[in-house]
């Protein structure tokens, strides 16, 4: 495994829901947190300021609908979406990410698995 450091970006708006991802995704020790944005249109800036590798990304959030963040931001990092309503993932959005987690977080080791993913990916 490789010591190279993935730096990854939450946008949520429920901070209790970002403390458990901060938790999971600490198990993960090449990942480091560059920040958290509760609204898309500071999310939108801080992705291509920040230019994080993974991005940890609410469909139903304040501002904009999560999708269209990815679609302002230049800079597209590989994106777990996170969202109680799959089905608006799956229908409504064009969205490229890598994996999809489910709210409520059921299950720690899904989340993991699709860090690893995105980190397999980017080689």
């Amino acid at each position: 495994m490789s010591n190279k450091e993935y730096r990854y970006l939450i946008i949520e708006d429920d901070p209790a829901f970002v403390e458990i991802l901060k938790v999971v995704v600490s198990k993960v020790p090449q990942m480091k947190l560059i920040g958290t944005s509760d609204n898309t249109l500071d999310a939108a800036k801080r992705i291509d300021l920040d230019k994080p590798d993974i991005l940890l990304l609410d469909i139903n959030i304040s501002g904009l609908e999560g999708p269209e963040v990815l679609e302002l931001s230049e800079h597209k990092p590989k994106t777990i979406v996170i969202s109680s309503h799959p089905e608006e993932v799956m229908e409504n959005y064009d969205v490229e990410y890598v994996s999809f987690i489910q709210k409520p977080l059921k299950n720690a080791e899904q989340l993991i698995n699709a860090i690893h993913k995105c980190i397999d990916i980017m080689g």
